[in-house]
């Protein structure tokens, strides 16, 4: 491995071009002949009671945590959690942790994952394994998948998707209804009536359901910062702007505008998109007082800790929406931006037409609405919401999701 960590130090002075010809070779050194090699020679040994995470970023994720420690906790199987660390390591590093995965999953009886990725695009997995797709968002919004083929904001041909299908081992797809199955039949090229796309809830919104993880999140807002004790909570989660290689935050809110006219009141909690690498200054006299950072400081763990000890959630084009609506508590969208989303981005439903919330596009908007939180708040949209697009999100997705662990092995073929 030191002479190729050298090569890659080798190609850090070249121009952006060579750069990514690298890139591709090395990607596909490592997926289409190391991967498959690897993959073969671990699954000749038999599976064993062990389940593989893999994530992109870091071992641990806000779609897999919960799952995972329940696994844990009923000891019935090893869990391997492993993160590929990209764009946190060099590529030689990452792929040598996707080698590790390649290693672990051969003999695993279920790998879960929570986002596309390409690491098993190049190989069949073995019958006794498969693959369980939990996704990273509850309900989807904005587009992905193939349903972004040919869009600049991700820069992907036809042809680079098809030659790493990232849905190609499939097994199950967790839904949290089944309105939206049509979506993943989009975006992942998955039929509908295939029988991988199952509306049986998704296993983290369980922590919605547990008065004692609620509870615990108070406690440890509080207790690091005690000036929010007594408030009332507002949470703004929005998703990132630009392409992902490159995302930044979105920056048309007025934190000062909304001190003065809220903070006797509330204090406001941010947390942005985890993909925005260079996080926004906020007001230094409003921090800890006001205004916290939940990027910086993320005391309550996972974005789902400060959904559930949120009063009011403030969103925009974000996932986050779907998961807030299991609570009933009113959601405002802050879609000052609209218009121009949905040329660069795309959404799967007409914005003005599902949100069920006030859409404001000013932070004097967002101020009277919290103002007058009991008229704009109309609390049977979100119950309708929930309804249509996460019913199966009933605090028991994560004993069906772990039954397709039995499942997969008892389906397995000869």
């Amino acid at each position: 491995m030191d002479h190729i960590l050298e090569l890659e130090d080798s190609f850090q002075g070249l121009d952006h071009v060579l750069a990514g010809q690298y890139r591709r070779e090395v990607k596909a050194h490592y997926l289409k002949d190391l991967g498959p090699q690897c993959y073969a020679k671990y699954a000749k040994q038999p599976v064993k009671d062990k389940v593989v995470f893999l994530e992109k970023g870091g071992p641990r994720s806000a779609p897999n945590g919960y799952l995972s420690d329940v696994l844990k906790a009923q000891g019935k199987y090893r869990v391997v959690m492993i993160g590929a660390q990209l764009r946190k390591r060099s590529d030689i590093e990452a792929y040598e942790n996707i080698l590790n995965f390649y290693r672990e999953a051969a003999d695993a009886k279920a790998i879960f994952i929570s986002s596309a990725n390409e690491f098993l695009s190049q190989f069949d997995l073995r019958p006794e394994t498969k693959l369980i797709q939990l996704w990273h968002g509850l309900g989807i919004l904005k587009k992905v998948g193939y349903s972004t083929i040919e869009n600049e904001q991700f820069g992907r041909t036809r042809e680079e998707a098809e030659e790493y299908d990232a849905y190609r081992n499939y097994d199950f797809v967790t839904l949290p209804s089944m309105e939206q199955a049509w979506i993943f039949e989009e975006s992942m090229h998955i039929p509908a009536d295939s029988g991988k796309l199952l509306p049986i809830g998704v296993s983290r919104t369980d922590q919605f359901y547990n008065p004692d993880i609620i509870r615990k999140g108070y406690e440890d807002l509080h207790r690091k910062f005690p000036a929010t004790a007594g408030k009332k909570i507002i949470l703004y989660a929005p998703t990132y702007r630009g392409r992902l290689s490159n995302a930044s935050a979105p920056s048309a809110m007025n934190y000062r505008a909304m001190a003065q006219a809220l903070g006797d009141e509330y204090v406001l909690l941010i947390k942005q998109h985890g993909s925005v690498r260079n996080l926004p200054g906020y007001p230094e006299d409003l921090l800890n007082t006001f205004l916290f950072d939940m990027n910086r400081t993320p005391i309550v763990g996972a974005i789902e800790r400060l959904l559930m000890i949120a009063d009011i959630c403030i969103t925009d084009y974000s996932s986050i929406a779907f998961e807030y609506a299991l609570l009933e508590r009113p959601l405002l969208f802050f879609a000052y931006d609209l218009d121009e989303y949905y040329v660069d981005r795309g959404l799967y439903y007409k914005y003005d037409e599902i949100t069920p919330g006030p859409i404001c596009s000013t932070t004097e908007e967002l101020i009277d609405c919290i103002q007058h939180i009991d008229r704009c708040f109309d609390k049977q949209k979100i119950i309708d919401f929930k309804n249509r697009f996460v019913g199966a999100c009933d605090g028991h997705a994560t004993e069906r999701t772990i039954a397709l662990i039995e499942q997969a092995s008892e389906s397995a073929r000869p």
